[in-house]
Parts: structure tokens; C-alpha cells; sequence
């Protein structure tokens, strides 16, 4: 797991953002953004803090540190320790912010109990849970497509709303857009889904 000031260096990645269409060269410093920035960073030292490390986190067995929040939950002492560390968690931003690393961490704790779902991707679904648990990383997503015309179906407008193009041995190559990515410009990956009917 990663401390804070490790989170603040990760985010030193040359990722692009802009706000008000000014390119912002470092979220870490820029007003917008650096409390956010450091308030995360908070959250992350506390993993490491010998008081509030016993809350916080647990050993999988696998022998790793991480956020309970982060790890498949077994049994009810196992969700009752996960809403206590998002709790203790909360309690760092004073309930303040919305979106934070534990987040998509309800989401991420699961792929390996359900890899199943994932047919044909089972394997991946498998590494994002060993990845997460072991970096506890901050994971933001977009679900919702522009608002274009809602009178045709999805596959009316698949110029516009994201999808795979080509596939490649090294990954697959996307084109189109998503919206309302919560936190993207202070978080280290997107889950990009859909949701609703088509």
C-alpha cells in the first residue's frame, strides 16, 4: 500500500487535465485540486499509522496489508471490519468528500468471488483484485453517455459514445466518450461501463 506522499508522486504521471480550458501541469500544486490531492494523501498515511492501522487494515491469505474495505469479505466480522475502516476512513475528510479510494473499492473486492460474471475475462477480473489489494489504488469511473439524442438506441449513436474499435494483443483500442468521471484528474485508473438498457 502506498503512503501519502507516495499517492502525491503518482499522480506526477504527465496525465492531462484541464479546467477552464487552462492544461493544469501538476494537480498536486494546483489550487483546484491540491487540498483534494492532500487530503487523499492523508487517507493513505493513515493505512500506515500504527493507532489507526488496526482498523484501517487486515492481512489477506495471501499475506498481504491492505484496506479491509478492499478485500472479499468472507463473513459478517469481515463487513462490519470494512464499514468501520470506510468509517474511520471518513472521518479524515470529515465526511467532505464524496469520492474517495474505498469508493470503487466496493466494486473491486468482488472480482474475484464473482470472476465468473467476467466469461472470457475471468483471468483479468482475477488480476485487478490481486492488483487492488496489494496497491489500494484510487479507481474513479463513467458510466453515462453524452447527452445526445435519447430518441434512438445506443447503437445509433456508436459514433459518439465509447467503444472498442480494434483489438490487440496488448489491449484493445477504444474511440468515442463517457461522461462525469468523479475525481478522474486525482485518481490512478477509470473503470469505463454502461449501464441502463441496449
Amino acid at each position: 500500500m502506498m503512503n501519502g506522499k507516495e499517492y502525491l508522486e503518482s499522480l506526477r504521471d504527465n496525465r492531462v487535465v484541464y479546467l477552464n480550458g487552462e492544461k493544469i501541469d501538476d494537480v498536486t500544486e494546483h489550487p483546484a485540486y491540491q487540498n483534494s490531492a492532500r487530503s487523499i494523501a492523508r487517507m493513505y498515511d493513515a493505512l500506515h499509522d500504527e493507532k489507526q492501522q488496526p482498523i484501517l487494515t487486515t492481512v489477506t491469505e495471501e499475506g498481504i496489508r491492505t484496506h479491509k474495505f478492499f478485500k472479499e469479505p468472507k463473513d459478517a466480522d469481515d463487513l462490519i471490519g470494512a464499514r468501520d475502516a470506510i468509517a474511520e476512513w471518513s472521518k479524515l475528510n470529515y465526511g467532505f468528500m464524496g469520492r474517495t479510494p474505498d469508493y470503487k473499492a466496493s466494486f473491486t473486492a468482488n472480482l474475484r468471488a464473482f470472476a465468473d460474471y467476467y466469461e472470457g475475462f475471468e483471468d483479468s477480473a482475477r488480476h485487478w483484485y490481486e492488483k487492488t489489494i496489494k496497491e489500494v489504488p484510487f479507481i474513479n469511473h463513467t458510466i453515462v453517455n453524452p447527452q445526445v439524442d435519447r430518441s434512438k438506441p445506443l447503437h445509433e449513436n456508436k459514433d459518439v459514445f465509447v467503444r472498442a474499435v480494434k483489438e490487440r494483443d496488448d489491449g484493445i483500442v477504444v474511440s468515442g466518450a463517457k461522461m462525469v468521471g468523479t475525481g478522474a484528474a486525482l485518481t490512478h485508473y477509470n473503470f469505463v461501463s454502461n449501464y441502463g438498457q441496449d
